[in-house]
């Protein structure tokens, strides 16, 4: 199926059947910090020098996004969702969106989904800018990194975590999730 036809049938589903309150997605981001320490090492004639891994995600060093650590994901999302609204969960009302990324359509996965009883909505393949996520939130995250320097790991964390607890705040310091207009979101790719 292409792009078109399917936003064009979520923009309709959504007019007869909101399901955007229902609606759970996510992606990765890759975020690039600067690693500018030189560290030398020394090596007999002929052997290869010491390598220093620079890990380039919040993932553990060396780490990176296979079936096993989304379907782990995935759990701890589950149970975050039970915890926060529990309104989805005791009506099987998680309609949830990922991209065609191998680990998000492995067999693994879609066993984990259906064991969720979630709903899983359609994408198109080749199309990894339709995540809501990239089009909502990681393209201000993007902007808001601007100038601004992370010389590390930690750098990062801490940059991201401010990041989130502001963006997702009121002016009374309530916490408050990301609305989509579906018009503005499903119309952007024809």
């Amino acid at each position: 199926m292409n792009r078109v036809l399917i936003c064009d049938s979520l923009l309709r589903r959504n007019e007869t059947e909101p399901f955007l309150k229902k609606l759970i997605t996510g992606d990765e981001k890759w975020i690039m910090y600067d690693m500018n320490v030189r560290k030398r090492s020394w090596s007999k004639a002929g052997q290869a020098s010491q390598t220093v891994a620079k890990p380039g995600s919040l993932l553990p060093p060396g780490r990176t996004i296979d079936s096993k650590l989304y379907c782990e994901q995935l759990m701890r999302l589950k149970q975050e969702v039970e915890r926060k609204r529990p309104e989805l969960i005791n009506r099987r009302g998680v309609v949830f969106h990922h991209d065609n990324a191998r680990p998000y359509t492995s067999l693994a996965t879609q066993q984990k989904l259906r064991e969720f009883g979630w709903e899983v909505l359609m994408h198109p393949p080749y199309s990894p800018d339709l995540a809501p996520s990239d089009f909502h939130l990681f393209r201000y995250l993007q902007n808001s990194l601007g100038s601004v320097r992370l010389t590390s790991r930690e750098d990062c964390q801490n940059y991201l975590s401010r990041f989130f607890d502001q963006k997702h705040q009121n002016s009374n310091g309530e916490k408050y999730t990301i609305h989509v207009n579906p018009i503005d979101f499903f119309e952007f790719v024809t």
